[in-house]
């Protein structure tokens, strides 16, 4: 896939050289030429790299850079403000309204190709390096006190086979891998007197537990390469009557892989011991999922794959304590 490159510029021939220039080099380039329009682009797009010239007739670079890093899903975007000239007032400027880079006017096509190339590589390391604190937080909730060891690898096992009897293609299927093992990363947010609590949640508890897949869609949100999923993040926790969090969404306007991860979920939640049972057997597990399915909760469709799915228990083993208490809130 080609970088996404957004050019803030006001129309001449130089802005169309460039565009013409960059995209001739494997880069997909979008222009704006004011302020309104690149806002709402660079939320549009969320392109790999923003250049700003100082030239739009509305507002300064400095300030649309300070507008543009003000929304939660441009801070891992690299803002290059591009002036005719610097200095170190500039410099000082451009950095405190968040800026990635200040430049002089590149002084060829092929210098500014260069210094675009480097800060490319250097987002693609970031979000690598962004991605792979995601996934050390994730399994930092995974392994909270040794009650959910293992529960990510094995909700995957769950998943990727429901995936597969829906017919996912691969880029599909690494989507719900993603998603299962980030889905629970909001609740990072929860207090544990909460999210370890041997029993039942009271109202107040139940709505702080509520609030993380709210929460895990706007720590994953930042990164471009996690946008697919965020939909499955903010609602593996619907009900296919409308009845479900956070925003009670109906059957089929639930995205289908976050209804797939909500089975599987919700299989490995009852058949893993908690602080106050222990693990049900496999045949009671599926009766609860049939049962859920007739209130209205769950995808029937889903539920009755699973079940083809795992019809021996062997397929599925027991395991041992690895579900949180207030899985249910």
């Amino acid at each position: 896939m080609n970088p996404a490159i957004l050019l803030v510029d006001v129309v001449s021939s130089n802005r169309e050289e460039l565009k013409s220039f960059l995209r001739h080099h494997n880069c997909d380039v979008v222009t704006c030429q004011d302020a309104e329009s690149a806002v709402i682009c660079c939320s549009r797009m969320q392109p790999d790299l923003v250049l700003l010239f100082d030239t739009l007739p509305d507002t300064t670079s400095f300030a649309l850079c300070r507008r543009l890093k003000e929304d939660p899903l441009n801070q891992l975007t690299p803002v290059v403000l591009v002036l005719p000239s610097t200095d170190q007032w500039d410099i000082h400027r451009g950095q405190e309204a968040g800026a990635t880079d200040i430049w002089a006017t590149p002084s060829s096509l092929w210098d500014a190709l260069q210094r675009v190339q480097t800060l490319l590589r250097l987002k693609v390391y970031m979000d690598e390096q962004a991605k792979s604190a995601l996934f050390s937080l994730a399994r930092g909730v995974d392994s909270k006190r040794h009650l959910r060891s293992g529960h990510s690898e094995l909700l995957l096992t769950y998943a990727e086979e429901l995936g597969k009897s829906f017919s996912f293609g691969e880029d599909d299927l690494q989507e719900l891998r993603i998603a299962c093992w980030l889905h629970d990363v909001g609740k990072f947010a929860v207090p544990e007197s909460i999210l370890l609590k041997p029993g039942p949640l009271d109202i107040a508890e139940m709505q702080i537990m509520r609030e993380h897949p709210i929460i895990g869609e706007k720590i994953c949100a930042p990164l471009k390469s996690l946008r697919p999923i965020l939909p499955v993040i903010r609602h593996h926790h619907e009900k296919m009557d409308g009845s479900g969090y956070p925003d009670g969404l109906r059957g089929d306007a639930i995205p289908l892989k976050a209804r797939i991860l909500q089975v599987a979920d919700i299989y490995d939640a009852l058949t893993t011991d908690r602080p106050y049972r222990g693990a049900l057997p496999h045949d009671e597990a599926l009766k609860t999922l049939f049962i859920e399915s007739d209130r209205g909760w769950l995808d029937a469709a889903v539920v009755l794959k699973f079940s083809r799915i795992c019809k021996y228990d062997a397929f599925f083993p027991l395991r041992g304590r690895t579900m949180l208490a207030s899985y249910f809130a």
